[in-house]
């Protein structure tokens, strides 16, 4: 019996969008079996939009405002009844053609895995892209690239950044997203769930980008960083608490979990991991002396077999010699570390070669070199010696300076040949 695929579509005063969100799931190149949405009190004519999009086979519901949170629940429940799988689509974002096709496959080829999430486009309120340096975009970019390199975990990426992003990026098995239902948080309902996937091993990504998220005046996230940074530290507490039984006797999930709090560290999103660690100091200062004492001494594990970070002794002297990252400083810091060099480089390089254009441009456009070209007094100019850009910078402005031809065009008046026999080397 083939595989039966749920969209499911909270709606919260998006009438301007939510036509453009339906339309993108009925376009979808592997149709889904149902398509549900329901409609969270909105205050616009939202109703109206949606009920115009029933005889397509759409179910609407609608009733009062109970939250984002409830509302994704709801619905996630009503499909988890007859469908195997479930994608949640924000009523203000679209998917692209093949999402779902594509999110199935690779939930038929990682059988082992229950959360599949893609790349994404960032859209503004028109529906067209956002230029490439905008922020919204520039931050999309810098938290994928983090996940780019070699060897990443996901709970280690996660933790740095939640480049999955939005509730529209989770397409799941039916099962697992009823038994983990998003939490009540105004913000960030889907970080809890995704965090949680992230350290039970069940987040698989699919590298293409097969959605476009909505960036515009009236999102939920569009707000002072204050509340956001509070719910981040909220939901930090919330997830030590709901997860501490696990964290006490599986040392694998430990182990991600290990990775996912100290890349948090270096956090690109709304998380303070410096005022989470103050809310523990908090909540251990209401804690008498014997339970702290007691909790320290039933914490056991392969942990306790050998000295922490025992590696990092024996290679201090070469980290330190070398100028490289310093101990202690994670994997992840370390790859974004040289991920920042790369950049610092490349960007060198590309400025090195528009120069070297720029300069062999001057060479080509005055009339009294190209008189010395044709008459084989200024061969020189012609070089291309060296490896790289700045090596062939460097060789050509150096025949620049010694041309004697470009001497002698100085010396009748020429103000390009006096430039060019002016150039120092860098």
């Amino acid at each position: 019996m083939p595989e039966r695929v749920a969209i499911v579509i909270p709606c919260y005063n998006h009438a301007r969008y939510v036509g453009e969100a339906l339309e993108s799931v009925l376009a979808q190149t592997r149709k889904p079996d149902r398509i549900l949405v329901i409609d969270d009190g909105s205050k616009d004519n939202s109703v109206e939009v949606l009920r115009s999009f029933e005889k397509r086979g759409v179910e609407v519901g609608a009733r009062e405002n109970r939250g984002a949170h409830n509302t994704i629940n709801e619905l996630v429940a009503k499909a988890a009844t007859d469908c195997d799988f479930i994608g949640i689509l924000n009523s203000d974002d679209r998917y692209l053609p093949d999402r779902v096709a594509k999110c199935l496959l690779s939930a038929q080829e990682h059988p082992g895995k229950a959360v599949f999430s893609t790349k994404l486009r960032v859209i503004d309120g028109d529906g067209a892209l956002m230029p490439e340096d905008a922020p919204r975009s520039r931050w999309f970019h810098g938290a994928w690239t983090l996940g780019a390199q070699e060897g990443v975990d996901i709970s280690e990426w996660l933790g740095q950044a939640n480049f999955i992003a939005t509730t529209t990026n989770v397409f799941a098995r039916a099962s697992y997203l009823h038994a983990n239902p998003m939490r009540d948080y105004r913000f960030i309902h889907d970080y809890f769930f995704l965090s949680t996937a992230a350290l039970e091993n069940q987040i698989q990504i699919v590298p293409e980008v097969l959605l476009e998220y909505r960036v515009h005046g009236s999102n939920t996230i569009a707000t002072k960083p204050e509340p956001l940074i509070k719910e981040m530290i909220r939901l930090q507490l919330d997830f030590y608490k709901h997860h501490a039984a696990r964290l006490q006797s599986n040392a694998q999930f430990r182990e991600r979990f290990y990775r996912y709090v100290r890349s948090t560290w270096d956090s690109i999103s709304s998380l303070h991991a410096g005022l989470v660690q103050v809310a523990l100091a908090q909540l251990a200062a209401k804690t008498n002396d014997a339970e702290l004492e007691e909790i320290a001494a039933l914490l056991t594990g392969p942990e306790m077999e050998v000295f922490p970070n025992k590696e990092l002794t024996t290679s201090l002297g070469a980290s330190s010699a070398s100028g490289g990252i310093a101990a202690g400083a994670g994997a992840l810091a370390q790859r974004v570390t040289e991920l920042k060099q790369t950049v610092t480089r490349e960007k060198a390089e590309r400025e090195t070669l528009a120069a070297l254009a720029r300069l062999r441009q001057s060479l080509l456009s005055s009339k009294w070199i190209q008189l010395g070209l044709a008459l084989g007094f200024a061969k020189s100019l012609r070089t291309s010696k060296g490896k790289t850009p700045q090596e062939k910078l460097n060789s050509l402005r150096k025949a620049c300076r010694q041309s004697g031809w470009l001497g002698f065009g100085a010396k009748v008046g020429s103000k390009v040949c006096r430039e060019l026999r002016q150039l120092d080397e860098k």
